[in-house]
């Protein structure tokens, strides 16, 4: 109930949040949304921060959406990852520029950054996915984002389709700023295709079918018609269901009792327990009547039509013969021999 309940409202924030140019995320990604951002709610209330922040950006990768980057950069912001909250800071802005609150949230977060980080401005002449040492940068592959990058020397990667990538070394200091620009590389031209060589076909050896099996007499029909077990389970079933009737009704006659009845429920009319208790016990016994009667006419149904008394084609053939007899409350077979 409440991953559906996640599933319905993270469809909400999809829907009212999105940006305009993303595709509509599919069913089964706003599925995989919703358990992402579960987790990350349930590791966020855990103070778990890091994980809540991976959970919430796997859930911006399914279905992007301004809430969850938001939470996703709080949860950065918490776990005292100042350069990737500002990261998603900027990503806000440039997604989500018309989210007020969240914009002004962004803003807080990138004047802290501006004077402890470089910022750096990536451009590439194709839409790249950016990776920074070995930390792939949140986000869909764009012609330009924004990093900031702790104090020290860093390697900015940008990579394209059919693994071509391009890389800039640079030293980042306190509050400063720059900007890089990448070219994706041509893609690799496909080598021509070689036909694979073609056997000379060889005319087949001629061969001689083998000559059917003969038989002297032909193989035995299987008989037709239920196995007379079915029969006599039916049989059993029913002789047992009898059995219980029989006992049912003794049961009702005896407990509580016409005696008892008329002792306990004088001037209590039909509402007395002793007589609802009869009554209760009867209906038992009406229904289980019901079931023995009809415990029979179905097996003798099935041994009159539907069972093969024959033993099959295949028997030896002797002077016997069995046929099934359905009586008051029982059934079962009779033959000679």
């Amino acid at each position: 109930m409440a991953r559906w309940k996640s599933s319905i409202l993270l469809s909400a924030i999809v829907a009212i949040s999105s940006p305009a140019f993303a595709d509509a995320p599919s069913a089964e990604d706003i599925k995989a949304a919703a358990d992402e951002f579960d987790q990350g709610k349930r590791s966020f209330r855990d103070k778990e921060w890091v994980a809540a922040a991976e959970h919430f950006e796997a859930a911006d990768r399914h279905a992007p959406s301004a809430v969850v980057l938001e939470l996703a950069m709080r949860a950065r912001e918490k776990a005292g990852q100042l350069d990737r909250a500002a990261v998603l800071a900027a990503l806000i802005l440039d997604l989500y520029p018309k989210e007020t609150d969240k914009a002004k949230a962004a803003g807080k977060i990138l004047d802290r950054a501006d004077k402890q980080l470089q910022r750096v401005r990536v451009r590439c002449d194709q839409p790249c996915d950016l990776v920074v040492g070995t930390k792939l940068v949140h986000g869909q592959a764009s012609s330009a984002r924004t990093l900031f990058l702790e104090p020290g020397e860093h390697t900015v990667r940008a990579g394209w389709s059919g693994g071509r990538s391009q890389s800039e070394k640079l030293t980042a200091k306190k509050g400063g700023k720059s900007e890089l620009s990448f070219t994706a590389p041509a893609e690799p031209e496909n080598p021509p295709t070689v036909a694979p060589e073609t056997p000379t076909p060889t005319s087949p050896t001629p061969t001689t079918a083998p000559a059917p099996p003969t038989h002297d007499t032909p193989p035995p029909e299987p008989g037709s018609g239920m196995s007379p077990a079915v029969f006599f389970v039916g049989a059993g079933l029913t002789a047992v269901a009898g059995g219980v009737t029989i006992w049912s009704g003794i049961d009702t006659q005896n407990n509580p009792g016409k005696d008892k009845v008329r002792e306990d429920c004088a001037g209590l009319g039909t509402d007395c327990p002793t007589y609802q208790d009869g009554l209760d016990k009867q209906r038992r016994t009406n229904v289980l009547i019901g079931v023995t009667a009809g415990l029979g006419v179905v097996t003798g149904v099935i041994g009159a039509f539907f069972t093969d008394w024959s033993g099959g084609d295949s028997a030896p053939k002797k002077s016997a013969a069995v046929e099934p007899w359905v009586g008051v409350g029982a059934v079962g077979a009779r033959g000679r021999f």
